[in-house]
């Protein structure tokens, strides 16, 4: 009986323990990750986002312009893309300051791009592109917005910085028209051109000091390196976990002050390089650009795999101003609202800029009909990311982003006078990450112990159901084998039975006790 009881007590204990791992164990797994995602000055989380060790992918595709004087003559524009030249991009946050009280952390953010020429694909930079001048395409179509009667004056000042180009394109390496530049030359005494050159050197954010009033012109070089002048505020997440990295000002506001309407001011979402653990499909993964001025929300496509760990596969698009009321305030006026995927960023970037998927994919077709050479295609050109929920960590994403520019004919401006409409594809670039096995298998840690616990629960549930089995078993049939042995002697089964007891009692116990016959005589 000592070890039937103790199987009993051990299965019972077995069997609340496996309950209680099983009911306690997701929650003390929520309640870790909670505290680890938090941004806590010196916890290996806070490094992480800071100062992530892993390079960024980082693409730049030119469109290279195969029918330059065609245009010149209004034909329709063929591009045909090179790419990608590929850069390891490494986005550094500096100068962090902790507010305790409101439980943030602001920042500066400086990126640097270093060039792969392995993962380029045999491109070097060096190549030769045919190539709109951006600084004087984007001068020109913004005159054309904001003083028509300033075109011949601008043409003036057009030969005079830029020393008399024969056209509005350029043929150069690719490697001046991403990162090193083209001349801009300020030096210039005549009117027209010390005019323009004034507006340049207090609004263009893109240029290189070359020299006394010498400047050079990229997309990217002014920027390489250097620590963005706005900063930074998000939530911590120390106190709702739920708030961690969500931005709450940007350059010292607490909205944005360049849309007509307050919700697309709004810092919606996160700073992009972390996100609130434990989310689920039904939840939109939203982040703010500061780069684009505005928000993006990605939405729940389908259940994905990367690398051995499940995730959630995200979508993200511009888009439609021209028929979501709440993206009506995206509109370049409200009369003037672009369509399906694109987003004019002339406010946000003081340049003629519109943006869109590459090679227009999701955009409506009649931008593909004005420009010969564009192929769009999902698995190239759509921005996507693969989540691991639980942890919220980026197993796969990318950000995709084409920057296009209206053209049109301009009677009164040389270079385009004859200029076919259209919206020409300048370039896009491609900013993504595939996490290292080093950092996969951090994220796999989590879910290994999640197994072998979940291993053990049933273990523990289903032996310790299987002790208490066990132990009642044999209790019960140790009980009925007693009772079994007390029917037989007080109550026989049959009559012969009663006599065949009664016989042999005579013979083996009373007779046995007889006293001799000799002892009686005397």
């Amino acid at each position: 009986m000592v070890s039937i009881k103790n199987l009993g007590i051990g299965g019972a204990s077995m069997f609340i323990i496996g309950i209680v791992t099983w009911c306690g164990f997701p929650s003390l797994i929520r309640s870790q990750i909670k505290k680890a995602v938090a941004l806590k000055p010196r916890s290996e989380m806070r490094d992480l986002w800071s100062n992530f060790p892993q390079p960024l992918d980082f693409k730049v595709y030119l469109f290279n312009v195969t029918n330059a004087d065609e245009i010149i003559q209004g034909q329709k524009p063929k591009v045909q893309e090179v790419g990608p030249f590929f850069y390891d991009e490494y986005k550094l946050k500096v100068d962090l300051v902790d507010r305790e009280d409101e439980d943030s952390v602001e920042y500066s953010m400086k990126n640097t791009w270093h060039f792969n020429r392995k993962k380029s694909n045999g491109l070097t930079g060096d190549e030769d592109i045919v190539f709109p001048h951006l600084l004087i395409l984007s001068i020109a179509m913004r005159a054309l917005q904001e003083n028509p009667a300033a075109m011949p004056v601008l043409g003036k000042a057009i030969d005079s910085i830029f020393h008399k180009p024969e056209s509005i394109f350029v043929k150069t390496q690719a490697k001046n028209i991403i990162f090193n530049g083209l001349p801009v030359d300020c030096t210039v005494t005549d009117f027209a051109g010390k005019a323009v050159c004034n507006v340049l050197k207090t609004k263009a954010k893109d240029l290189m000091p070359d020299g006394e009033d010498l400047f050079k012109f990229s997309l990217l070089g002014a920027k390489n390196g250097t620590v963005l002048p706005e900063r930074l505020k998000v939530l911590r997440g120390i106190k709702n976990y739920k708030d961690v990295g969500r931005v709450v000002e940007f350059d010292g506001k607490a909205a944005l002050d360049i849309w007509p309407e307050d919700h697309c001011n709004a810092f919606n979402g996160t700073d992009s390089t972390i996100f609130p653990p434990l989310f689920g499909p039904d939840d939109d993964i939203v982040s703010f650009g500061y780069e684009i001025c505005r928000s993006i929300s990605a939405h729940y496509s389908h259940h994905s795999k990367v690398k051995g760990v499940n995730t959630l596969h995200y979508t993200a698009n511009f888009g439609d101003m021209s028929t979501n009321p709440m993206e009506k305030c995206f509109c370049p006026t409200p009369d003037t609202c672009l369509t399906k995927n694109l987003y004019d960023l002339t406010k946000c970037l003081g340049a003629p800029i519109i943006g869109s998927s590459p090679h227009f994919y999701g955009c409506e077709e009649n931008w593909l009909e004005l420009v010969d050479g564009l192929h769009p295609n999902q698995e190239d050109h759509e921005m996507d990311m693969d989540f691991e929920p639980m942890t919220a960590t980026p197993i796969r994403g990318r950000k995709l982003l084409q920057f296009n520019m209206f053209i049109k004919p301009i009677p009164k401006f040389k270079f385009m006078k004859n200029f076919p409409e259209a919206l020409l594809p300048l370039f896009w670039v491609e900013e993504g990450i595939l996490l290292d096995d080093e950092f996969v298998n951090k994220v796999k840690v989590v879910f290994k112990v999640t197994a072998v616990v979940t291993f053990l629960k049933w273990v523990m549930v289903v032996g310790g159901i299987g002790m208490c089995i066990a132990s009642a078993g044999l209790y019960f049939k140790n009980r009925e084998n007693n009772d079994r042995i007390d029917i037989t002697k007080v109550t026989p089964k049959d009559n012969n039975t009663e006599k065949s007891w009664e016989s042999k009692i005579n013979i083996s116990t009373i007779q046995a006790a007889s006293v001799p016959a000799n002892l009686d005589k005397d």
